[in-house]
């Protein structure tokens, strides 16, 4: 029990896996249990059936080939009635990057390049001419680049280092807004205030 007397346990909250995604980092930094799904979604459904958070990233966009599917309006009007705000803030995303494989001689050689939709403006930035190739959360946007399935990608620059091959050629440091909901009509979960100040994670 804490020192609120409540379990511990109680202190839960889903969001977007796979390990690796800035959702998860954040999540970490706050509670003592994290559930990770495989989208924002699926952790507001988890969220509200488990009587637990879910956190959020006002970032989300989701793509289906060219064409925006999903944002995070859409979710937030969707869950209306079934999940609330309760708390929003502003912190700093894992340092990310563009990389490339070893084959790679510079960012204007990309051809292709894997990268989660709400990253799209740094593939504008960086590398303008290569085709996009969207994914679900930025560790499968290096994966992709590992498996060969594209020249480069967009990603968190901890996730790139644990490959050898890849070669960083852009690092850069933004920030997100989160979004913290619970199920409504629930009694105040057990809770780690969000932060005053940004951390920083330099």
């Amino acid at each position: 029990m804490n020192q609120h007397g409540e379990s511990a346990a109680r202190r839960r909250v889903a969001t977007l896996g796979p390990d690796g995604t800035d959702a998860h980092a954040e999540a970490l930094r706050l509670f003592d249990d994290v559930v990770l799904a495989d989208s924002f979604e699926s952790a507001m459904n988890v969220a509200f059936e488990g009587g637990m958070y879910a956190l959020v990233a006002t970032g989300f966009v989701e793509r289906s080939g060219a064409a925006v599917s999903d944002l995070w309006v859409n979710l937030h009007f969707r869950h209306l009635g079934r999940m609330r705000i309760v708390g929003t803030w502003e912190s700093p995303t894992k340092p990310m990057c563009v990389a490339a494989g070893p084959e790679v001689a510079d960012l204007g050689a990309l051809r292709s390049i894997a990268l989660h939709p709400a990253t799209d403006v740094f593939a504008e930035r960086f590398a303008p001419q290569a085709d996009r190739q969207y994914v679900d959360a930025k560790p499968l946007a290096v994966q992709q680049v590992v498996d060969g399935a594209a020249d480069g990608c967009i990603g968190s620059l901890d996730v790139v280092e644990r490959y050898r091959g890849l070669t960083v050629r852009e690092v850069f440091r933004p920030t997100m807004v989160w979004v913290l909901y619970q199920p409504a009509g629930q009694g105040e979960l057990p809770l780690y205030e969000p932060p005053r100040t940004m951390p920083n994670r330099c």
